[in-house]
């Protein structure tokens, strides 16, 4: 339609118009004007649309971040509740392991003691038998 009323006004332009091709011209023109406005209505609705939507959806990824963050926080603190427990279990361990080498300590330090008794009652047994078959007695 604008490539008619172009040509029209081209046409209208020459010397030899008649009063009929220019009102012809001016309908064609005001219906352009018209349609032109009738479409920057409808961009300016569509952009407005648009706009709203992009506020939403801006506004959506917000409290989409705003929950994710929210969600990564609690599943730090559970990590850390973890990792604390962890730490707790090793300081446990190490308690238990020094305890227990503690007792081994002691207990092979007895052990020790009495193989010494032992050996020490054996030895002098040993040795009161080699005399008394040195004396006869036995």
């Amino acid at each position: 339609m604008a490539t008619a009323v172009i040509e029209e006004v081209d046409r209208g332009k020459s010397r030899f118009a008649t009063t009929e091709q220019v009102a012809k011209i001016e309908v064609g023109l005001a219906l352009l004007q018209g349609e032109v406005r009738a479409v920057e209505s409808g961009l300016r609705e569509v952009e407005a649309r648009l706009g709203g939507r992009i506020d939403v959806l801006a506004a959506e990824i917000d409290s989409l971040r705003t929950s994710v963050d929210a969600r990564f926080e609690v599943v730090e603190a559970r990590f850390e509740a973890v990792d604390a427990r962890f730490e707790a279990v090793h300081r446990r361990i190490d308690d238990l392991r020094d305890e227990l080498l503690g007792r081994m300590d002691t207990q092979f330090g007895a052990l020790r003691r009495e193989n010494r008794l032992l050996f020490l009652f054996l030895s002098t047994m040993l040795g009161l038998l080699i005399a008394l078959f040195r004396l006869g007695v036995l």
